[in-house]
């Protein structure tokens, strides 16, 4: 980092730069009817509003519950995929699909929105590698091995007693053959066990898509000091979430005593904000009005972001961290990051930290563009 006397115009220097988000999942809003193209007042994502945040590349997670019927894992992704993919073509003038770092780039020179497809939970595959080949031919560029319960492949960094250490052999193969393949491994919600045995074998870069730093706050979902050296060794990339629970064990606190208190009406507003949009009436939003305001006596902020990108670039480097927001995966996000229209609030905070150009320029986008580019190929 560099400091200088010179004025510093944070939004000139944010459209200038690319741009990258690790991780949404607003394909299952797309699931339940989100139009993509117009601009919402709900949730966190659509593409004026990520025009609006400056944001030139998009990765659109299509997740599955660990429990799905594995004869059904498959059909439940491709669904995604073509939801996704239909809302895409639609809109073909404003974003396309990119496959790989140059045509990421070729997208976004034309003015569009390049659109990064994953897969989040490796129960996808539903244990059968032809299924992994099925959806990179379609598109998928990176899988997330696991989520908040093990697979009968890979730990979940959620599980207290699990039945094996990190990896099977078969999801070693998994591993293996995302590398052959060319698609990046992802390991956030993946045990410490899990971590450790995929950059043991992996033979490219991996990253950590959504994920925060344990040593700012002690969550299962965090990687600790050793795990974020291990991914910087490997050339990785850590993608900081904009989830309030993972950047700040206090409001964690605060929000569990709340859930316990109010945990009927609040799952009835979570069956509302995630099933179906248009049936939040007056009391809803009153309610989440509430609950906004009880939490503000944890302050969380565009700052506790920052603060954890700063610690990964004291700790490893300026090179291996990026944004990985779990817009429309979550249900609390910090002051100044509503949206992803308030994305640019990053690079503000940045510039007044001093950051250099190049430095942020690396953590907006630059450093995922070259995991992309080194795993996924240039061409």
């Amino acid at each position: 980092m560099n400091c200088s006397d010179r004025p510093r115009n944070y939004l000139s220097l944010h459209r200038d730069a690319l741009v990258a988000d690790m991780h949404s999942d607003t394909v299952l809003r797309m699931k339940k009817g989100l139009d993509l193209s117009q601009r919402n007042r709900l949730g966190h994502m659509d593409i004026p509003r990520l025009k609006d945040g400056g944001i030139d590349l998009q990765v659109f997670a299509c997740w599955v519950d660990t429990e799905t019927p594995r004869a059904e894992c498959r059909a439940q992704v491709d669904s995604l995929l073509d939801i996704l993919y239909s809302q895409i073509v639609a809109n073909r003038d404003r974003i396309a699909v990119c496959t790989t770092a140059a045509g990421a780039e070729k997208a976004i020179n034309e003015g569009k929105i390049a659109a990064f497809v994953g897969i989040e939970n490796g129960v996808a595959i539903a244990g059968e590698l032809a299924n992994l080949e099925h959806f990179y031919e379609r598109g998928v560029r990176y899988m997330t091995l696991t989520h908040t319960a093990s697979s009968d492949w890979c730990v979940s960094s959620a599980d207290t007693a699990p039945a094996f250490n990190g990896l099977t052999d078969f999801g070693r193969e998994v591993v293996h053959k995302m590398n052959e393949m060319g698609m990046i491994i992802d390991v956030s919600h993946a045990s410490v066990s899990a971590v450790d045995e995929v950059l043991k074998i992996s033979t490219s870069p991996i990253i950590a898509s959504h994920s925060c730093v344990y040593a700012l706050c002690e969550h299962d979902r965090n990687l600790t000091d050793d795990q974020i050296k291990a991914i910087a060794a490997k050339g990785g990339v850590i993608g900081v979430n904009f989830y309030n629970g993972y950047l700040s064990k206090e409001w964690e606190i605060k929000a569990d005593s709340i859930w316990e208190t109010r945990r009927e009406e609040i799952d009835s507003v979570k069956q509302y904000y995630w099933d179906n949009d248009s049936a939040r009436t007056a009391e809803v939003e009153k309610f989440l009005e509430w609950l906004k305001d009880e939490m503000k006596i944890v302050p969380v902020n565009v700052a506790t972001v920052v603060d954890h990108i700063d610690y990964i670039v004291k700790l490893v480097g300026p090179d291996f961290v990026g944004l990985g927001s779990d817009y429309d995966g979550v249900f609390a996000v910090p002051d100044g990051l509503d949206d992803c229209s308030m994305v640019p609030n990053i690079t503000k905070e940045l510039v007044a930290r001093g950051y250099s150009d190049e430095d942020i320029r690396k953590i907006l986008g630059g450093n995922f563009m070259r995991v992309f580019r080194q795993v996924c190929g240039g061409g």
